[in-house]
């Protein structure tokens, strides 16, 4: 019997469930639970996005044995679920998710909406000048002794100078309209966050192929190469969660890829053998090798 194709449709849902930390398939699980002190930790939040933090590290504080509940309200969705009920808008949930970073959804920062047009960054002004504000990905010591954002002007962290904060912090009057979405209560509206979705990929893909293309390379010359935990940089022995040390390079995996470390990220793997690792320590490989093997709107068939 001939295995069925993994569609794009089962690409972006799976992703989705992961990204989201909300899987339809656990209902029962989250029903039983609900009162229950189940999930081992979380960074604690004043409220869902806006995490808080070691004044003398700058790491998150985490909050530990949380029940199901507990665990919803930190990420803004307990007014969502309701365990008594039979069934759950699941799409509605996972587009609501705010982590303690403040990515919404399928986990997109201000940076995410903005270069596909659906957001402008806010702007602050230092000394008469302005800078765009937002969040980028930094080491936590910056946020030591209460710091919550700063000017960073080293081209090897941003574009250009730019105001960093050290959460997302999405703002209504800052949504371009584009596809509707005006506010955030739009860009959680499922229906509307895949628009999001699908422009996203089609970003990814086109920065790898830019990226590769400056090494006169072409994302062809990788697809069905492999690569090892163990040989690329940093190295990874063994490989976490039991995967098999060796991965082979498919178009879903690399957009996965992309979504979690960006296009270069992507690009610094193929080219240099590099393997960049998430503000919590995900490693881009794991995406690569996740969500390897579905089809995609890029594939030559398609």
């Amino acid at each position: 019997m001939a295995e069925s194709r993994k569609t794009y449709e089962d690409f972006i849902d799976v992703l989705w469930t992961f990204e989201s930390s909300i899987d339809s398939s656990k209902q029962a699980y989250y029903d039983i639970n609900w009162n229950t002190e189940v999930v081992d930790s979380y960074p604690k939040v004043t409220f869902p996005g806006r995490v808080v933090r070691d004044p003398n590290t700058g790491k998150p504080i985490q909050e530990e044995h949380l029940t199901i509940k507990e665990y919803f309200t930190s990420i803004g969705i307990a007014d969502l679920y309701d365990p008594k009920q039979p069934t759950h808008d699941w799409k509605k949930i996972q587009a609501a998710v705010t982590n303690y970073l403040g990515f919404i959804g399928f986990q997109f920062q201000e940076s995410d909406l903005q270069v596909l047009g659906y957001y402008n960054f806010e702007t602050e002004s230092i000394h008469g000048q302005t800078y765009p504000k937002h969040y980028v990905d930094v080491p936590v010591t910056h946020w030591e002794h209460g710091v919550t954002e700063y000017l960073e002007t080293d081209p090897e962290v941003v574009a250009k100078p730019t105001v960093v904060t050290d959460t997302v912090r999405y703002v209504d009057e800052n949504f371009t309209g584009k596809h509707g979405i005006s506010s955030v209560a739009d860009f959680k509206n499922p229906d509307k966050h895949i628009f999001i979705i699908k422009d996203h990929f089609v970003n990814k893909h086109n920065g790898i192929k830019t990226g590769l293309a400056k090494f006169g390379k072409t994302i062809d010359d990788f697809l069905g190469t492999e690569v090892t935990w163990d040989g690329l940089n940093p190295p990874v022995t063994p490989p976490p969660g039991g995967r098999s040390n060796n991965v082979v390079i498919t178009m879903s995996g690399l957009l996965a890829g992309a979504h979690l470390r960006g296009a270069e990220g992507v690009v610094s793997m193929l080219i240099y053998g590099k393997n960049p690792a998430d503000e919590s320590g995900t490693y881009l490989l794991q995406y690569v090798q996740d969500y390897a093997g579905y089809d995609t709107p890029f594939d030559k068939n398609q």
